[in-house]
């Protein structure tokens, strides 16, 4: 029985690893489809190989990769890498190059696709891979990359030049629509998508309208993704203004739940501008780094602690984190958020601050904030308190009876309070609004000592929802309880 579980964990072991192996995929120097050989491009292809890096390539899907990983990448705690797009006529030769300085800077691996294929002549412009495939490159890329240099896929950004920014909108919505999760930020240099009367190539324009593959998306298509641009004023390389396209991109993706980390309108920048300016690769690398660490919690501003008389839809608001890509927030009626109000998970990091509505009156509430992004989800902010406005125009006398009501508030249905009392009294139950006006009267009778309950229905009532207060009135004392009616 033992050699036979023995045999049966090697089986196990050995299937993983062929499995592991599988995803390691043979490394040349070359390229197959010459692209190495194409005059403007020997000497990035030289600079590159010199450097140590490889060339994957793949032939089913016409098209290779470049892999460079750091000298002292094995040693590293934190194993980033970057995926680079080249733009129009580019190569992947040309797009690593580039990111040489940052990465060694920075103990980053670098990643570049071929997406454009040589024309049949030195003239012809050729053609370009769609998104879909230079996707389904990167993913097998990235997965070598894991196999055999152990690089975090958790912690991978992508820098998009001219023809490679503008891909790099449908590329993040693959990452997320996909649920693959690589990419913490783009860099998307001097290429955004024509505002109108222009209309953004497929599959863009169908994905902004919140669709694809003509069947509805669910929630925002951008949610969780950060954008750094770029562009030159001076910008004039394909006879367009290129800072307004990037403008454009930035409002769409905001307005489709990405954030923008920043955007450089460079004044004196022509359309290579940022690789020629090392300040703005320094701070796009920064924002790289911070977008791939354990997020920090956000320090929350607004309610002050403690705070007293806030409005009924009272706006929390929390201080900005660089390591954020979206934001927790949640609100509680008691201080270990056994139960909540409020638990959003979906806010962009380009909102810091969230909207309450529902409050009752006269109600204590709790309310923290934490930060997420790709590596993980920081430790929850402090928790503040706040207490919201009583109810206009009525006030206790010091009760010493509570009245409590017995159904789970807020009341969807048929609810039950239940009072004691001490003495035969006159006894009144009444609803009130926020206002102080009388709604319901639901109990007028003289009672005897001792305990009641009293019910009723929600249901078929003419109330609508919101906030109110349940009143309980004798000769002798009075007692408001604060309840939420929601249907």
């Amino acid at each position: 029985m033992k050699s036979r579980s023995f045999f049966v964990i090697c089986a196990l072991v050995l299937l993983a690893y062929s499995r592991l192996s599988a995803q390691i995929l043979p490394e040349t120097t070359t390229d197959y489809l010459n692209i190495y050989k194409v005059s403007g491009h020997v000497a990035a292809y030289q600079a590159c190989i010199q450097a140590g890096a490889k060339v994957i390539n793949f032939p089913a899907d016409t098209s290779f990769a470049t892999v460079w990983v750091p000298p002292n990448y094995a040693a590293q705690a934190v194993k980033r890498v970057m995926v680079t797009i080249h733009g129009t006529k580019g190569s992947a030769y040309a797009a690593m190059n580039d990111e040489f300085a940052n990465a060694l800077a920075n103990n980053y691996a670098v990643v570049g696709i071929q997406w454009w294929l040589q024309g049949a002549t030195a003239s012809a412009d050729g053609s370009y891979l769609d998104e879909a495939t230079i996707y389904h490159l990167i993913d097998t890329t990235l997965k070598h990359v894991k196999a055999k240099y152990s690089a975090d896929l958790s912690r991978v950004g992508y820098t998009g030049f001219s023809r490679g920014s503008a891909a790099s909108y449908v590329i993040m919505f693959y990452d997320r629509y996909r649920k693959t999760n690589y990419f913490a930020l783009s860099i998307s240099c001097s290429g955004g998508i024509p505002p109108p009367p222009g209309t953004p190539k497929p599959p863009l324009g169908e994905i902004l309208q919140k669709r694809y593959g003509g069947i509805p998306l669910v929630g925002m298509p951008f949610s969780g993704t950060s954008f750094f641009y770029y562009c030159g004023l001076k910008d004039e390389e394909w006879g367009t203004t290129m800072c307004d396209q990037i403008s454009y991109a930035d409002s769409l993706m905001k307005a489709n739940g990405a954030q923008t980390v920043r955007r450089i309108s460079d004044p004196n920048g022509l359309h290579a501008g940022y690789r020629t300016n090392t300040g703005y690769q320094a701070s796009a690398a920064q924002w790289f780094l911070d977008l791939t660490s354990t997020p920090k919690p956000p320090a929350l501003t607004q309610p002050a602690d403690k705070a007293v008389s806030q409005p009924l839809a009272t706006t929390v608001q929390w201080a900005t984190t660089a390591s954020a890509a979206i934001y927790d927030v949640q609100v509680s009626a008691n201080s270990g958020f056994t139960t909540t109000l409020v638990r959003d998970s979906l806010i962009s990091a380009n909102a810091t601050s969230k909207q309450l509505s529902g409050l009752a009156a006269g109600t204590s509430y709790y309310w923290r904030v934490r930060s997420k992004n790709n590596v993980g989800a920081s430790e929850w902010s402090e928790t503040r308190n706040f207490t919201t406005q009583g109810m206009t125009g009525v006030t206790d006398n010091h009760a010493e009876t509570e009245l409590l009501v017995v159904a789970p508030n807020p009341l969807t249905d048929q609810t039950a309070v239940r009072f004691s009392l001490t003495k035969r009294e006159h006894a009144m139950l009444k609803l009130y609004n926020t206002l102080g006006q009388e709604v319901a009267s639901l109990l007028d009778a003289e009672l005897e000592a001792g305990e009641h309950s009293w019910s009723f229905v929600i249901r078929h009532s003419p109330l609508v929802d919101g906030a109110y207060f349940l009143r309980l009135q004798t000769p002798t004392f009075s007692h408001t309880k604060p309840i939420q009616v929601t249907r």
